[in-house]
């Protein structure tokens, strides 16, 4: 029991820091299911990986707080080279997404070796960890939950009509765009600290995904997201101190727990189905 309250301290702030961020992509993820765009949040962590090496190698000649701001501009930089990388070679998206993300990818590593970060740093980066969120890390995830709040009652209505119809007379969807993937950046960029580059689009979409699938009511579904990525939170760390294994991967794991529910609530209710039949 000491050794679990122990534990707790040492990970307090990444607990409420979690707890933040995953009230603040309950608000965004269901958009991506409903857009068929889940893989967005993993393509937008290759390009993040590669902005956070550029700064870690220029950030001694820089103040504090130019971090966020230099980190954001040089993935919106990115995003937008990609969608002209489409233009102008006819490409589908998920080709032109695949081909930007995998040389930032790609990129990010010449330079972590090469910058001598081939070490901890890198490790902590691809998957994360609790012990690493400080109180700072908190502080921005109120933020990011505090601009997620604006930015949806603002742009809440552009977002569901453009899941409806991505083109419609009358509507200029460009601001709602743009703010909607400066969430999903801002959003990405405090969970790598916590669930790390290679996990943190699961909490975009895991939680989502079931949510959707058990209600129709949109204010529904947000509030059945957050309370599922704060139980996946606690249920992670749990599984994480029990088996000693790494609390991205722990996460996931309980996560997926919940489409088994929902198979087996499937099952029941087909099985249910046909003794009435009969």
């Amino acid at each position: 029991m000491e050794l679990l309250k122990t534990s707790l301290e040492l990970v307090k702030w990444g607990i409420f820091s979690g707890t933040f961020l995953g009230i603040s992509i309950a608000f965004t993820g269901p958009f991506l299911v409903l857009r068929k765009n889940a893989l967005f949040p993993h393509s937008l962590t290759h390009i993040l990986f590669l902005a956070l090496m550029i700064i870690s190698v220029i950030t001694q000649v820089l103040p504090d707080f130019c971090y966020y701001p230099l980190i954001i501009l040089l993935t919106l930089l990115t995003v937008f080279i990609m969608w002209n990388f489409k233009k102008l070679l006819l490409f589908y998206e998920d080709t032109t997404t695949s081909i930007i993300t995998h040389l930032a990818l790609a990129l990010a590593l010449v330079i972590a070796a090469k910058s001598f970060q081939y070490d901890t740093r890198l490790f902590s980066y691809l998957f994360g960890s609790l012990l690493t969120v400080t109180f700072k890390d908190v502080c921005e995830s109120l933020i990011i939950l505090i601009l997620t709040f604006i930015f949806y009652f603002r742009f809440k209505e552009i977002w569901i009509t453009q899941v409806i119809d991505l083109e419609v007379p009358g509507i200029d969807f460009k601001w709602g765009n743009l703010f909607f993937l400066l969430l999903i950046t801002l959003q990405t960029l405090i969970g790598i600290k916590i669930l790390g580059i290679l996990l943190i689009s699961s909490f975009f979409i895991f939680s989502s995904a079931v949510a959707l699938r058990i209600t129709n009511s949109f204010r529904s579904v947000v509030i059945i997201t957050a309370f599922l990525n704060f139980l996946a939170l606690l249920g992670g760390l749990l599984i994480s101190f029990i088996w000693d294994i790494p609390y991205s991967a722990s996460t996931v794991i309980f996560m997926s727990i919940y489409f088994f529910v929902l198979l087996l609530l499937d099952i029941f209710k087909k099985t249910r189905s046909k003794e009435n039949s009969i």
